[in-house]
């Protein structure tokens, strides 16, 4: 029964991720593990993040740029469990963090095509 409701989940993200993809020209998505690149929209690698990283990446999508305060008082978290979370995406790579003066800041990277 357990089994089934998984394969059921696991159904219903892959026909979620074929209809994403189908927007775009000449993707195909592959039947096995998939690394999506950084281009893809959010809603697609939001998928592989555990539920804490995925309420904070949320936040910053939202947000475009914010520091850990405007992101905990987004998520209603602390701002020491944001942090830790945020410097996590960021090592990861899905964030990016900078400085303003003295206060940090993160933000989501522009795809390369976006970049000036």
């Amino acid at each position: 029964m357990r089994l089934q409701r998984i394969e059921e989940k696991i159904d219903f993200i892959m026909k979620m991720l074929k209809e994403q993809f189908s927007t775009a020209k000449d993707v195909e998505v592959p039947s096995q593990k998939m690394d999506v690149p950084l281009s893809a929209p959010i809603s697609v690698y939001l998928l592989k993040l555990p539920d804490s990283l995925r309420q904070t990446m949320l936040a910053m999508d939202r947000l475009k740029e914010a520091s850990t305060e405007k992101v905990a008082d987004t998520t209603g978290r602390s701002r020491s469990v944001e942090s830790i979370y945020l410097n996590q995406l960021e090592r990861m790579g899905y964030i990016e963090k900078f400085r303003k003066g003295r206060k940090v800041f993160f933000q989501i990277p522009k795809p390369p095509s976006d970049r000036e």
